[in-house]
């Protein structure tokens, strides 16, 4: 079963925001010339929040839909206390982008995979493994639209799912890919 590493969600929580008035009332650093975003840290859950002037608010480093809900709302509670008009939060949508989850397929390969041969059983078009330059091969998904980072040791990253039913429908496509790659290995 695949472990949540990372979940990348967005919310837009007004029309606009004069973010250097909020680093300013919040004492946080930020310097709109290095980038846009202000960087706000949540502890617990420990979550890293960027604020947009556009009234977007972005979140990375959860673990759980739980702590990105509970990080946003510490923010909004944060700037409504300081008297920053937001909207309603009922209007507040919370977009998942990015599931990053790893997984161990080990007990799939039993023992290490050559990844050289997998490179040349899965379609060309969708497989890069250069060794020299990263010790993964990346093999991308259409349908869902996600990308393996699989490694000789079985580890294997899958990122790129909007949901988790997809990125737990990737996984199952790649343990049947694997399981026919290795039988077909194993007759040849």
């Amino acid at each position: 079963m695949a472990k949540v590493v990372n979940i990348v969600a967005s919310m837009r929580i007004t029309d606009s925001i004069d973010v250097n008035a909020v680093a300013d009332e919040l004492l946080i650093d930020y310097e709109q010339e290095q980038f846009p975003g202000m960087v706000y840290r949540v502890k617990n859950p420990k979550v890293c929040l960027l604020l947009f002037r556009s009234g977007k608010a972005v979140a990375t480093g959860a673990k759980t839909v739980e702590a990105v809900d509970i990080a946003f709302d510490i923010l909004r509670n944060d700037l409504i206390k300081h008297d920053f008009e937001l909207w309603p939060k009922e209007d507040c949508e919370v977009n998942l982008h990015n599931i990053v989850m790893t997984a161990d397929l080990s007990n799939v390969v039993k023992g290490k995979i050559d990844l050289s041969n997998l490179m040349l059983y899965l379609p060309f078009d969708k497989t890069e493994y250069e060794p020299e330059q990263f010790p993964g091969l990346i093999y991308r998904l259409d349908d869902p639209s996600v990308v393996f980072l699989i490694f000789s040791s079985g580890r294997c990253v899958i990122t790129g799912a909007n949901t988790f039913d997809e990125a737990n429908n990737a996984e199952e496509i790649l343990k049947d890919e694997l399981n026919y790659f290795l039988s077909s290995e194993r007759k040849g």
